[in-house]
Formats: C-alpha cells, sequence, structure tokens
C-alpha cells in the first residue's frame, strides 16, 4: 500500500529480457527514499514491484509479462517516481494507492495557469465511472484530486512542488500515463455489481 506521496525520482539504469518478462535496474537517490530490505514493496510511476536484488543506490525488480501488459513500457535513461510501501503506523499524505494499475490513460490537453499545471486526462472509458470531481486518482503513482469530469475525460491541477518533485514536469500532449483510480470507488462499484 503507498500513499502517492512521491519520495524520489529514480532513473531506468537497464532492462533484461526475460522471455515475456523483464528484469529492470533503477538508481535511486539513497537520502531520498526510505531503506528497503528484499521482498519490500516499492511504487515504480504507480506500479507496485517487489525488490529482487540491492545494489548501492540501486534496486533490481523482476516484472511480470501480466504487469508489463497493463502498464506504460518502462524504457532505459527515464526517469521514474518512487515511494516505498506505507508503514500502517505511519503518516498517510495522499490517499490509499495500491500500486495495481487500473489503465493506460492518455494526456488530451495541457495548460498552463501562472506555474500550475491543468492537465486534461483520457483514460480507458471503462474507468470513467471511478473517476468523481473532487475525487483521488493516481498518476504515475502520484495522487491527485479531481478538479472537473466530463463524460470521456477529466482534468487535474499540478502544482510548481508536484512538478518538480515528481516525473509529471516531462509530460506532453499525447503522453501516456499509468492510472489507478480510487480504490474505495473500485470496491464499492464491485459491491453494488453483486446486488
Amino acid at each position: 500500500m503507498f500513499t502517492g506521496i512521491i519520495q524520489s525520482i529514480g532513473l531506468i539504469k537497464k532492462i533484461e529480457s526475460l522471455k515475456k518478462d523483464a528484469r529492470i535496474t533503477v538508481a535511486y537517490e539513497a537520502n531520498k527514499i526510505k531503506a528497503s530490505n528484499l521482498g519490500d514493496s516499492i511504487s515504480i510511476n504507480g506500479v507496485c514491484l517487489t525488490v529482487q536484488k540491492k545494489q548501492k543506490n540501486q534496486f533490481i525488480f523482476h516484472v511480470s509479462a501480466e504487469t508489463l501488459s497493463r502498464t506504460i513500457s518502462f524504457s532505459e535513461k527515464s526517469l521514474v517516481n518512487l515511494e516505498s510501501a506505507v508503514l500502517y503506523n505511519g503518516k498517510v499524505g495522499g490517499h490509499f494507492v495500491t500500486g495495481h494499475i487500473d489503465g493506460i490513460a492518455k494526456i488530451a490537453s495541457i495548460k498552463t495557469t501562472s506555474q500550475c499545471w491543468i492537465l486534461e486526462i483520457k483514460p480507458p472509458k471503462k474507468l470513467m465511472k471511478f473517476i468523481a470531481e473532487k475525487g483521488s486518482v493516481a498518476i504515475n503513482g502520484v495522487s491527485l484530486t479531481v478538479n472537473s469530469v466530463k463524460s470521456d475525460n477529466f482534468k487535474v491541477n499540478i502544482i510548481p512542488f508536484t512538478l518538480k518533485e515528481t516525473n509529471l514536469g516531462s509530460l506532453t500532449k499525447g503522453s501516456q500515463i499509468n492510472i489507478e483510480v480510487d480504490l474505495i470507488a473500485r470496491y464499492l462499484e464491485n459491491i453494488l455489481k453483486r446486488k
């Protein structure tokens, strides 16, 4: 479980193909991300991955074919958002984020106002029912508040701090992003479907 409050930006150093799976090596700043042990979960652009191996300032992860098929592609030398799993006795600064990506969304437009960005995001149609004005959504692992909702897209506001401390500042119109809808909305819909 994560909060969507990014602790550091990492760099994908290496990607190895393992038939249908992959192994990725991510470099990180040791003083920014909480120390993790083998077997711990780390959110990489919102994707929950397990630390398989640890080297000096580098995590190595095994990524399954299932995960690769449901998330944006990892590429060498790309910047990724990093967050250690939340401790249940710790602070939850964003919202509950599982690291289980619901789909790949697209940036439909970016509008700048003063120092902030307003992103218009077009998710897969099946996810729109989970998006609510003033609700929560995770984009590349970043917890954001939904500003407004239309039939096939929604808007979020990105403040200067978030632009600087995450990889969201590198997004452009047409960029693909990982999206995770609010956990409570997903469970509520499941309960109502079974009634």
